[in-house]
C-alpha cells in the first residue's frame, strides 16, 4: 500500500494525473512542458523538474501505466503514461476531496482546474457545501475575536490574525457565488457535455511533434466533422 499523500503531494499528484489524463498517452518531456505553461510553479509550488519524479511515482503506486516509448530522431527514447483504472479512480476522488478542503488551498486551486472532469450538477453541490463549510468557518472566527479581545490574559493584537483570515475567507466567499452564478448559467463544459475548446491545427502539430498521444488530435478531428 503507498503511504499517505501530504497535502503537497495530495495536489501534485491531482495536478499531474490530471494532466495526463487529459492528453494519454503522453511522455515526461511534454508534460512538464504543458504543465510549466500552466504556470504551475507559481499558483501549485510544483518544481518542473519533479515532474518526472511524479509519474515514476505514480506508476509505481498503480495509477499510470507505461505503453510505450517514444523516439523522435536523435533524441533519447521517452517513455509514455497513461492512467489506469486506478488511476482514474484516484484523480476523480481528488477531484471531490479537493473542491471541499478548506485545509490546503492548493489542492482547491488543482481540483477547480479540474472539475470539468465531474457532472456540472455534482460541481455545483459541492461548491455550494463549500460555500457553507466556509460561511461557517466565517462564524466561528467571529467567536475566536470575541474571545480573544474579551480574554484578560490575551493580547489584543492577536485578534488580527483571525481577523485576516476572515477577510481571505469572504473574499473566497464572493470568489464561490459568482462562479456558481457562471456554472448555473452554462459556463464551461462538464463530463458529459460537448467541449467548448479543441485545439487549433498549430497546437495539434506542435503535440505530434512532441509525442503526445491521439486524445488531442483525435478532439481536433471531431471538431472538423
Amino acid at each position: 500500500m503507498p503511504a499517505p499523500t501530504t497535502p503537497q503531494g495530495s495536489s501534485t499528484r491531482l495536478l499531474v494525473l490530471g494532466c495526463v489524463r487529459i492528453f494519454q498517452p503522453v511522455h515526461g518531456y511534454f508534460l512538464r512542458r504543458e504543465l510549466v505553461s500552466w504556470e504551475v510553479d507559481r499558483w501549485a509550488h510544483v518544481h518542473p523538474g519533479s515532474i518526472y519524479n511524479a509519474l515514476k511515482s505514480l506508476a509505481r503506486a498503480g495509477l499510470l501505466e507505461e505503453v510505450g516509448v517514444v523516439a523522435d530522431g536523435p533524441r533519447p527514447p521517452r517513455t509514455t503514461y497513461r492512467l489506469t483504472a486506478a488511476g482514474e479512480d484516484e484523480f476523480l476522488s481528488l477531484v471531490r476531496t479537493g473542491l471541499l478542503t478548506t485545509d490546503d488551498p492548493t489542492l482547491f486551486l488543482t481540483a477547480v482546474n479540474m472539475a470539468f472532469a465531474l457532472p456540472r450538477d455534482e460541481v455545483v453541490r459541492a461548491v455550494e457545501t463549500r460555500v457553507r463549510l466556509l460561511e461557517d468557518l466565517v462564524a466561528e472566527l467571529a467567536t475566536q475575536i470575541e474571545e480573544i479581545l474579551e480574554a484578560k490574559d490575551t493580547p489584543d493584537t492577536a485578534s488580527e490574525v483571525p481577523r485576516l483570515i476572515t477577510a481571505r475567507t469572504r473574499g473566497e466567499l464572493e470568489w464561490a457565488h459568482g462562479y456558481l452564478d457562471r456554472v448555473r448559467a452554462g459556463a464551461y463544459a462538464f463530463q458529459g457535455e460537448p467541449p467548448l475548446w479543441t485545439p487549433t491545427p498549430e497546437q495539434v502539430e506542435i503535440a505530434r511533434v512532441a509525442g503526445v498521444g491521439p486524445g488531442v488530435v483525435v478532439a481536433m478531428e471531431s471538431a472538423d466533422t
